[in-house]
């Protein structure tokens, strides 16, 4: 994360994202409470409609199973925070690791240029093999350009981009 978009303050959108499951036990909750009110006043024949329980055993019952609910909804917004903060690192490791193999391969191939206008200049390749050797340079730059725009960082998608063309 950079340092702009850590000091931006969240979007309401970005903050339901984060916390959605937190909220949707928030809802379940709440709608377990209504319902259990519901089931005491007409599956128990209840004399009166409670939301808020007078008996306290269930009440606590209730409050229990609410936190529950609740607790449920904090831990599963804290792993999903954990995964994306793992997808993200995972994607920073494989851009550096792309940028450095390119950086290395780049100068392999312009120091292989380098030779290659050597030899040329002393005369010493043939037609077939400076042909050859021409178009494994550009294929090489061609597949490192290619590696390097890879947005989907899946085993599939890397091989797909320097696949020979």
């Amino acid at each position: 994360m950079g340092a702009i978009e850590w000091l931006a303050p969240e979007t309401s959108d970005r903050m339901l994202e984060r916390q959605k499951f937190t909220g949707l036990g928030i809802v379940l909750a709440l709608l377990y409470w209504f319902a259990e009110s519901v089931i005491h006043r007409f599956v128990y024949a209840e004399e009166f409609f409670e939301v808020v329980p007078s008996d306290v055993n269930e009440l606590l019952m209730r409050l229990l199973i609410i936190a529950l609910i609740v607790i449920f909804g904090v831990f599963a917004d804290n792993r999903a925070k954990k995964i994306r903060e793992s997808e993200q690192e995972k994607h920073a490791v494989f851009v550096a690791t792309v940028r450095s193999t390119q950086h290395i391969l780049n100068n392999l191939l312009n120091q292989l240029q380098l030779v290659f206008f050597d030899l040329e200049k002393e005369h010493c390749l043939e037609s077939e093999t400076r042909k050859l050797l021409e178009k494994s340079i550009r294929e090489g730059k061609e597949q490192v350009e290619r590696l390097s725009t890879v947005s989907d960082i899946s085993s599939e998608s890397i091989e797909e981009s320097v696949k020979p063309r």
